[in-house]
């Protein structure tokens, strides 16, 4: 079953996913993701060599979107171009979830815009509910391997709302 409402991507969850080749896991789960222009060009452009740069850009799903106004001039301040595009494009879009994993932008998306944030964590957990991914673990590691920083306690929570053992794993 694919979610049909809108979804916002930031930066994270893309590179993430990217590196345990699992980024198709959005458009099998979502159908579509806005991927806001800061964003596209933060993974593509200026990413040339990171995880994700190639695929994203020929990727079905990913919508490139634009704001319909500017960030608030708050979030510009307060978080990287990337984020408070996200945050606004989900604002603006009334979008059912916004993507990532940023603890300070999370916390702004969830009490200043009143937006439902999923993490890579989320996403995974999610993904293996649906049949599309068998272990969540592996992945998990694979990600904290290539350098990004997902933290223990998210794990744990992860695996365990996965049904996976969290004994030997981390």
């Amino acid at each position: 079953m694919i979610e049909s409402d809108v979804v916002v991507t930031n930066t994270g969850p893309l590179i993430a996913l990217a590196t345990v080749r699992q980024l198709a896991l959005l458009g099998q789960m979502y159908g579509s993701v806005l991927v806001p222009e800061g964003v596209f060009q933060e993974v593509t452009a200026r990413g040339q060599h990171r995880p994700g740069a190639v695929e994203l850009a020929s990727a079905p799903w990913a919508v490139r979107s634009a704001l319909l106004a500017p960030p608030d001039p708050f979030l510009a301040g307060n978080l990287g171009r990337g984020e408070a595009e996200a945050i606004t494009l989900a604002a603006q879009r009334g979008a059912r979830w916004i993507l990532m994993d940023d603890r300070r932008a999370r916390r702004i998306a969830e009490l200043a815009y009143r937006l439902q944030v999923k993490g890579v964590a989320g996403i995974l957990v999610a993904a293996k509910r649906r049949g599309l991914v068998s272990e969540i673990a592996p992945l998990l590691t694979g990600m904290q391997a290539a350098g990004y920083y997902v933290s223990q306690t998210v794990v744990e929570r992860a695996l365990q709302e996965a049904g996976e053992n969290l004994s030997g794993r981390f």
